[in-house]
């Protein structure tokens, strides 16, 4: 399912906290699927090369380890796209030594974003090594 347009500039402006956080933190090659930014590498199974996913943020953290992160609003949490994501995303991760991370909004309704992208992952056996929300 498409993002709703309403949400695109909330999407992109997690994406853009994400890449200024982490540029704060010293990692290196930011990537980031948003204007002003190099775009990540597409990912996708050896065995299907034309059904390619392209990360929202990569990077390596302080100690050299890969980092791929993807940005959910609330409507795309629990869609079949953004599970086919998880499910790439985590195994190139796993498969590098790297990590998965999510960043949602703080808040989905009456839900914490956190608990709702949590909830969704594990309906899907998909373990994410950490889940970031704005702060304010």
């Amino acid at each position: 399912m498409p993002r709703p347009l309403l949400e695109i500039a909330g999407h992109d402006a997690l994406v853009q906290m994400m890449a200024q956080h982490f540029k704060s933190l010293g990692y290196a090659d930011i990537k980031a699927d948003i204007a002003g930014w190099v775009r990540p590498d597409s990912i996708y199974w050896v065995n299907k090369p034309s059904e390619k996913f392209i990360p929202d943020l990569t990077c390596f953290n302080a100690n050299g380890k890969f980092i791929i992160l993807e940005a959910e609003t609330c409507s795309t949490f629990s869609d079949a796209h953004t599970h086919a994501q998880f499910e790439i995303f985590r195994a190139h991760a796993t498969k590098l030594g790297g990590e998965f991370h999510v960043v949602v909004p703080r808040q989905c309704g009456t839900a914490s974003g956190r608990d709702a992208i949590n909830a969704v992952a594990r309906t899907w056996a998909i373990a994410m090594d950490n889940v970031w929300t704005p702060s304010a």
